[in-house]
């Protein structure tokens, strides 16, 4: 373990130790203070500010600043959040489209759900599985740190019933194997992809993934928007956009659909999207 990926560890480990402690409103109040401090002050805001300019052309800089802030505030919960998922998922969620989360739970085939990284996109998984009786396996971005990854998926398990896959072709075989069987997985296709293709996402080309729209049209199974929305502190509200249909249609129409609709999630609550991703192609 080189010095920087052990001081990493250490370091996460020891703050999610000191979170586990609290209650999870608590936790989750502490961890956006900490970060929202923080956060805006680090050169990586300046990519989130420019992404919000570009989003939201017309916005002030106060409104800019304002989400900046906002979009900190909602990360450090994340964090905060971890060890509390169980505790989250079991109490302090809600169902807004309870019906559609309900049918796909009913179904013997396996449903691909496709989100952003809005809310506490870690609290989806095990609310279904709780709730709906919904194994949803993620497919995720592996973070540099191997010992923070191991950590991470560890945490998000559920206990071994929920797994992560990365976005490798490994990762993606995976995949396919585990709808294959009935399973369901979530994916986040909010993140540049240069092997995808380019689509409009906030008037601006974006490269995107296009496995999503693969996978369901190779398997037929449905393809459904799913989101968590951040209410109150660590109170959140899952909702549903309509099955996106993918038969006899291009993936770029897909695709088209997708962005059309994370980009209405993301304007309806700007500060719980993750701006700081490198999302264009200029950026």
């Amino acid at each position: 373990m080189s010095t920087r990926y052990a001081l990493e560890y250490a370091g996460l480990r020891g703050l999610l130790g000191l979170f586990a402690l609290m209650p999870a409103p608590v936790a989750s109040a502490t961890g956006g203070a900490i970060f929202r401090t923080i956060g805006p002050l680090m050169g990586i805001s300046k990519v989130a500010r420019r992404n919000i300019q570009r989003a939201f052309p017309s916005w002030t800089r106060a409104q800019v600043d304002v989400t900046v802030r906002g979009m900190w505030d909602n990360l450090g919960r994340i964090v905060a959040e971890y060890p509390h998922l169980d505790t989250i998922a079991r109490n302090h969620v809600t169902f807004r489209d309870a019906k559609t989360y309900a049918d796909a739970g009913a179904r013997d085939t396996s449903t691909l759900f496709v989100s952003g990284h809005l809310g506490n996109w870690e609290i989806l998984p095990p609310a279904l599985l709780l709730h709906h009786n919904i194994t949803m396996h993620s497919a995720y971005r592996a973070p540099n740190n191997p010992h923070v990854d191991q950590l991470i998926v560890k945490l998000r398990s559920f206990g071994g019933k929920l797994k992560s896959f990365g976005k490798t072709r490994k990762g993606l075989g995976e995949i396919l194997r585990t709808l294959q069987t009935g399973e369901s997985v979530g994916m986040l296709i909010d993140q540049k992809m240069n092997t995808g293709i380019e689509a409009n996402f906030f008037r601006y080309p974006a490269m995107t993934s296009t496995a999503f729209v693969e996978m369901a049209k190779k398997l037929g199974c449905p393809l459904i928007p799913g989101r968590i929305i951040r209410d109150k502190g660590c109170n959140f509200i899952i909702d549903a956009d309509p099955e996106i249909p993918v038969k006899d249609r291009t993936t770029e129409e897909v695709v088209a659909d997708m962005h059309k609709i994370l980009e209405r999630w993301i304007s309806e609550q700007p500060e719980q999207w993750l701006w700081i991703h490198r999302r264009w192609k200029e950026n």
